[in-house]
């Protein structure tokens, strides 16, 4: 989503954030875990947490790839079909889909649908999902291969895909590793701001970007008491969910969530609202908490050190996205 913001003299005011994302709910009861719903619930559910992203300005769904999920390249037709504007960014596994057959996938979509898909570029999250990449011998070879993969999806894409339509964005998750791999965007979960202020800065040097990416959850309520007293509710402990999160975490290999994991475990809230106390946090984003005003000038001050792009956390609910969109209008219209 682009906002439009007034013009100082002559020169535009950058818009912030450049893009507003959120994450597609899963077809399964809970995320990671709870057995698989009804096709005509998980697509009333969909419905449900689309169009409530739609009314806030989200445009771009973020379509994940772990072990359980259903594939993502039918979830991202599910949101291209049920929806009017939002454009699905679809995690894609360098080492299971060749790039000309992605990049005949992104441009089939938007000749069907007349807008643009996007592709998330991941090494794989989880170990299973892993074995090939690690054929690679290490790290940086692996890496090095991604880089290598994403020109060439750049090339496929350039030539399959109609301009009409809208340029379809290549983004990679921000990575321990080094090693160029050119994509549109960088993203990582959100963290400390020393921290934060530190990968944003290594992300754009060596990934030559200027676009960065943050995922976060949001519990925003009109007072900061009220958005505690609600987290805490939502991070109820339930043993399930806890068992889903350490089975999650004991597979894990990507070094964005090894580090929230580190972060979780020096402290629960870091920066007076980054919160890493939910029992899932195996799976989630840290969560802002706060009022509506102290989230949005939390995230205001991610502005400064570089974020440009913002994607919200899966929300427990999709009534939520209201109280987000409040957030993101007090970082418009501070």
């Amino acid at each position: 989503m682009t906002f439009t913001e007034p013009e100082e003299g002559d020169r535009p005011v950058p818009s912030w954030p450049l893009t507003l994302s959120f994450i597609v709910p899963p077809h399964s009861a809970q995320f990671g875990y709870g057995g698989t719903l009804e096709p005509s619930d998980y697509l009333k559910r969909l419905t449900a947490y689309m169009d409530a992203a739609e009314a806030i300005g989200v445009t771009g769904a973020f379509v994940y790839d772990f072990p359980v999920a259903m594939d993502p390249w039918l979830a991202g037709f599910d949101v291209l079909a049920g929806s009017t504007a939002l454009e699905p960014i679809v995690a894609v596994r360098p080492h299971q889909e060749s790039a000309a057959s992605v990049a005949r996938r992104v441009a089939d979509l938007g000749y069907r649908f007349g807008r643009p898909t996007h592709v998330n570029l991941v090494a794989g999250a989880t170990r299973p999902s892993r074995a090939a990449a690690d054929d690679h011998g290490d790290k940086v070879a692996a890496r090095a291969e991604l880089g290598r993969y994403a020109e060439r999806l750049r090339t496929e894409l350039d030539q399959r895909c109609d301009p009409a339509t809208g340029r379809s964005l290549l983004v990679t998750p921000s990575s321990a590793t080094p090693g160029l791999v050119p994509a549109d965007c960088v993203l990582m979960m959100a963290r400390p701001r020393t921290a934060l202020a530190e990968s944003v800065d290594r992300a754009r040097e060596e990934q030559h970007t200027d676009r960065v990416s943050m995922l976060v959850g949001v519990v925003a309520r009109d007072t900061e008491d009220e958005a505690w007293a609600a987290a805490h509710r939502l991070g109820t402990p339930d043993r399930r969910q806890q068992i889903a999160g350490r089975m999650f975490m004991s597979q894990v290999v990507s070094s964005e969530h090894l580090a929230s994991y580190a972060l979780a475990e020096e402290e629960e809230i870091h920066d007076e609202r980054l919160w890493y106390g939910a029992p899932a946090r195996g799976i989630d984003a840290p969560k802002l908490v706060g009022s509506v005003d102290q989230v949005a000038a939390w995230l205001m001050s991610c502005r400064a050190l570089g974020v440009t792009d913002l994607i919200i956390d899966l929300a427990p609910d999709s009534a939520e996205y209201a109280l987000v969109g409040r957030v993101v209008q007090a970082c418009v219209c501070p």
